[in-house]
C-alpha cells in the first residue's frame, strides 16, 4: 500500500474547508437553522486558522514540525498541569517535561516504542489500581503522563516519519470532519446526551451523524488516494474511537480541576488542548498500531 502524501492531504483539507463554509453558509441562510449556522460558523473560523497552520507545518516537514511540536507540548503540558496542579511552579515544570519527552520521542523508533510501553504500563496501573494510595501530586503526574503527555510524543513521532506524516495529517482531517459534523448533527438532531457526566454537550444523534459522515468520507476518498476501501474504513473507525477517547480524557481533566476550558489561547476554542485533544489521541493510537504492526 502506498503511503498517504502530505500534499494530497493538504488539497483535501482545502476542499473540505471550502465545503464546510458552504454548508454553514446554507444553514445561515435558512431561517429555521440561521442561529445554529451563524454560531457554528464563528467556531469554524477559529478551527480554520488552526488547520491552516498545521497544514503549512506538515508541508514544511520535520524542520518545522519538531520545534512546533516542542512548543505545542510546552503549552499543552502547562495547560493540563494548570488544571490538575495549579499551585506553584508545577505548570511550567510539567510543560518543560512534556516538551522534553515529546522531542525525545521523535529521535528514534526505539524511543517511541519505549514511550508506548511506558504508556501501556501506566494506563494498566490506573485501570487495575484506580484507588491506589498515592500522594496527590504523584497521582496528578501519573494522570497527565497517560494523557496528554505520552500520547503527544507518539503523535509527534508519527508526524515526522516520511511514511506516516500523510496519515497523521489525514487523521487530523478525519478528526475535524468528525467533530464538526457531530457538532452540526447534534445541534440539529441531538437530544440525548451520550456522556452526561464527562461531556454533556455530546449527544447520541451528533455522534451518529459524525460517524456516518466519517465513514462516507473514508469510502469516497479511498479510490482517489489509491487506498483499499476496507483499510480506509478501518482507519476512519479507529480515528473516531480514539478521538472520542481523547475528548473524554481531556474532559476528565477539566472536571477534576473544576474548569470549563483549559487556559484560553483562541476565543471559542479554549486552550490548545481543547482544540487538539482528539487529534492527540487519534494520532497516538494510529502511531501505536504502526509501531506494533500495521500494513501501511
Amino acid at each position: 500500500m502506498t503511503p498517504l502524501l502530505v500534499t494530497d492531504m493538504a488539497r483535501i483539507a482545502v476542499i473540505l474547508i471550502a465545503a464546510g463554509y458552504g454548508l454553514l453558509g446554507v444553514l445561515s441562510l435558512v431561517p429555521a437553522t440561521r442561529a445554529t449556522g451563524i454560531d457554528i460558523l464563528k467556531v469554524f473560523f477559529s478551527a480554520t486558522l488552526i488547520a491552516c497552520v498545521l497544514v503549512g507545518l506538515f508541508l514544511l516537514g520535520p524542520v518545522a514540525l519538531v520545534p512546533a511540536f516542542a512548543l505545542t507540548a510546552l503549552r499543552i503540558g502547562f495547560e493540563s498541569a494548570a488544571v490538575r496542579m495549579p499551585d506553584g511552579p508545577a505548570p511550567l515544570l510539567i510543560g518543560i517535561l512534556c516538551a522534553g519527552l515529546t522531542v525525545a520521542t521523535t529521535l528514534d523508533w526505539r524511543m517511541a516504542l519505549a514511550t508506548l510501553g511506558i504508556w501501556f504500563l501506566l494506563l494498566a496501573r490506573l485501570i487495575l489500581l484506580p484507588n491506589a494510595s498515592n500522594p496527590r501530586t504523584s497521582k496528578s503526574i501519573l494522570d497527565l503522563l497517560v494523557f496528554p503527555i505520552l500520547p503527544l510524543g507518539l503523535l509527534a513521532y508519527g508526524a515526522i516519519q516520511p511514511n506516516l506524516a500523510g496519515l497523521m495529517l489525514a487523521t487530523y482531517i478525519l478528526v475535524e470532519v468528525f467533530d464538526s459534523l457531530a457538532l452540526v448533527s447534534g445541534r440539529l438532531f441531538g437530544r440525548t446526551p451520550a456522556f452526561p457526566s464527562l461531556s454533556p454537550k455530546k449527544t447520541i444523534g451528533g455522534l451518529i451523524g459524525g460517524s456516518v459522515c466519517l465513514m462516507l468520507l473514508a469510502i469516497f476518498a479511498a479510490g482517489p488516494l489509491g487506498q483499499p476501501v476496507w483499510l480506509s474504513v478501518v482507519v476512519a473507525f479507529l480515528t473516531g474511537i480514539f478521538a472520542i477517547a481523547g475528548d473524554l480524557a481531556a474532559s476528565r481533566l477539566k472536571r477534576i480541576g473544576g474548569v470549563k476550558d483549559f487556559p484560553v489561547v483562541l476565543n471559542r476554542q479554549g486552550g490548545l488542548l481543547d482544540s487538539l485533544d482528539s487529534w492527540i489521541a487519534a494520532g497516538a493510537g494510529l502511531t501505536a498500531c504502526q509501531l506494533l504492526w500495521w500494513p501501511w
